[in-house]
Parts: C-alpha cells; sequence; structure tokens
C-alpha cells in the first residue's frame, strides 16, 4: 500500500475512533432515566431485629422504586429528564413550578441516605457502637451532649416530636458544630444556601449516579423576585427558599423547613458548650452548608409496616441504635470537617 494509502487508513481509523467517544459521551450525557441503587446488605436477611425482610423490602425496593418511577414519568421529555437526582433536588428547589418534580427527587434521596446510615447488626454485638469509640465523631458528640446516651435520648425525643412525617439527621457544619435537624414532608438539607457546595458531590455519590461537579452560574435562577425598595420575603434556612413552594397535597407540608422556633426539647440542636442547655433552638448558629452523618426515616409506614403497630414509634426508635452504621458516620465526619477542629 502507497505512503498515500497507508495516511487515509490511520486517518480514517482515528476519525472512527473519535466517532466512537463522541457517541459514548452522548449516551452518558442522554442516559437512562433515574434507577434504584442496589443496597450494600442483602434485603432478604432484614436489619435485625429493627426491620424484617418484608419491612426492608418495602422501603427499600417498593417505596424507592415508587418514588424513582414517579420521577421518572414527571422529568420525561422536560429539561430535567437528564439531570441527576441531586441536581433535580436543587433545581426544582428554586422552581414553584417544579413541585412534584422536587417531592419526589427529594424524597428518593432522603431515602437512600436513611438506607446507607444503617446496616445489619454484627453477630458478635447488640450494635455497631465499638466503631464509634475513640473517633473525633464521639468525642464532638459526647462535647456536646455529655454523652452518646445522652444525644441518643436527645435524638428519640426530637423524633418522636415530629407528630407529621419527614425526616431526622445528625448533622455537622464546616466548623465541625453537631446538631440534630429534623425536616418535615420531603424538606431537604441540601440547598440550606442556595448555592453550590462539597456537599452536592456527596449526596450524587450516594445515589450511585453521575458526580457532576457545579458552579454557581449553572444554577437557574429562582422564579421569585422582589422589588429593591421591598424587603426581601423570608427565606427558609435549609432550602433557601424566597417564596412558599405549594405543597404536594393538603396534607403534605411545603419542601421547606420552617424558619421559626420549633417546640422541640433542649439539645435538639448541637450548642457550642454545655452551658447553653435550655437555649432556644436556633439553626442560624450552623454554618450554610450542612453535611448529614446519619438519617432516620420518621414515617409510619416504616413502624408500621416492621409490625411495631401503629403506636410503635417509641420501639422503633430503641431498636435503630442497633443497626446504626456508626463507621460510615465517623468517615463522613473525618472527610468533611477540618482535622484542626476534630
Amino acid at each position: 500500500m502507497s505512503s498515500i494509502g497507508l495516511r487515509l487508513a490511520a486517518s480514517t481509523s482515528r476519525a472512527a475512533r473519535h466517532a466512537a467517544v463522541r457517541a459514548q459521551a452522548c449516551r452518558v450525557q442522554s442516559r437512562e432515566l433515574h434507577r434504584r441503587k442496589e443496597l450494600s446488605y442483602p434485603i432478604e436477611e432484614g436489619l435485625g431485629t429493627f426491620l424484617p425482610p418484608p419491612a426492608l423490602k418495602m422501603i427499600a425496593e417498593d417505596y424507592q422504586q415508587g418514588l424513582l418511577d414517579r420521577l421518572n414519568d414527571q422529568v420525561r421529555g422536560t429539561a430535567l429528564e437528564n439531570k441527576s437526582i441531586v441536581q433535580t433536588v436543587v433545581e426544582g428547589a428554586r422552581d414553584p413550578n417544579k413541585v412534584l418534580e422536587f417531592n419526589y427527587a427529594s424524597e428518593a434521596l432522603n431515602n437512600s441516605f436513611f438506607l446507607e446510615s444503617i446496616k445489619p447488626p454484627p453477630a458478635n454485638a447488640t450494635s455497631h457502637q465499638h466503631a464509634l469509640r475513640g473517633t473525633a465523631l464521639e468525642r464532638r458528640i459526647s462535647y456536646n451532649w455529655g454523652s452518646l446516651a445522652h444525644f441518643q435520648s436527645s435524638f428519640n425525643a426530637a423524633a418522636l416530636g415530629m407528630f407529621s412525617s419527614g425526616w431526622l439527621w445528625l448533622v455537622t457544619d464546616q466548623d465541625s458544630r453537631l446538631a440534630i435537624v429534623p425536616t418535615f414532608g420531603t424538606g431537604t438539607l441540601l440547598v440550606r444556601s442556595g448555592k453550590p457546595s462539597d456537599a452536592f458531590l456527596e449526596w450524587q455519590r450516594l445515589v450511585g449516579e453521575p458526580v457532576v461537579p457545579y458552579s454557581e452560574g449553572e444554577l437557574p435562577p429562582s422564579s421569585s423576585s422582589h422589588s429593591p425598595s421591598s424587603p426581601p420575603p423570608p427565606t427558609s434556612p435549609v432550602s433557601g427558599l424566597s417564596h412558599g413552594a405549594p405543597p404536594l397535597d393538603p396534607h403534605t407540608p411545603a419542601r421547606t423547613l420552617s424558619s421559626g422556633p420549633l417546640p422541640v426539647p433542649p439539645r435538639t440542636y448541637g450548642t457550642k458548650s454545655r452551658d447553653n442547655v435550655g437555649d432556644e433552638p436556633n439553626l442560624q448558629n450552623l454554618g450554610q452548608v450542612l453535611h448529614p452523618l446519619l438519617c432516620l426515616s420518621v414515617h409510619e409506614h416504616a413502624w408500621v409496616g416492621a409490625g411495631y403497630g401503629v403506636w410503635g414509634k417509641e420501639e422503633y426508635l430503641k431498636r435503630f441504635w442497633t443497626v446504626v452504621d456508626w463507621e460510615k458516620a465517623s468517615t463522613l465526619f473525618n472527610k468533611v470537617t477540618p482535622k484542626a477542629m476534630q
């Protein structure tokens, strides 16, 4: 073959390779709609005495898949079709016309974090508490609440005080401050500041979707506006919304955590000093970026489906601590807080 023929063949080969790469990139860009992430532990074995196999299957498969199916139906053919769940939550929180998209995506994300916060109890112990001993997270819990037992008591009290469905979180901020934070209905911790943060990446990894770095310019503008001469409308400390998003239905709270005082037990929110016990809980003491460390589902279907009965919430809370993955919570704490603050 002549040298010209060899050059033409090489050029054709390179063009074919580049076309294949572009086609693969297009397939990634127009990826399949949201799919349920498999758990790291077998559903058929359940979670000890906390959730028997049928209850775990209901929460991890039936409920989660139902949320994702409805989300997929909602976003198909729209600008959100190729967005990750995290992107859908972030963008839906800023648009009052995307209430259904936000609700399904946020609920699926919260449910994923709950399932990632727990794992089957060890065979030779009653809980995973041994993984917390000697860690920076244990020291911070002791600093805030006095002991792990007092923290668990405060956490349980906060969950019992939530009359409607929602989620209860142990969170930290960039200064290693801890807090117990409830979100109601489909409320989210993800967009407290309304700005991109490294927390977004962790949430994307959580649901097993592509990790897409955000820049602030990529976020859509909020649909709400106000004149410079008028005071800005109230803003939720959790979602950053400056408008009252309509709820999914009359019985579902809107997608924000109320910015008003909450009637919660003392120490529900971590404080800088144990001398502050009894002070009015105030989310504004926390930083703008909240990193969740563990999550509890406060939904009636969770304890009723597990056989605790309608009034079995308190027993459900007691057994929750047998399956909390303290190793993962501690790893997350070390990852997102400065070493000097640990």
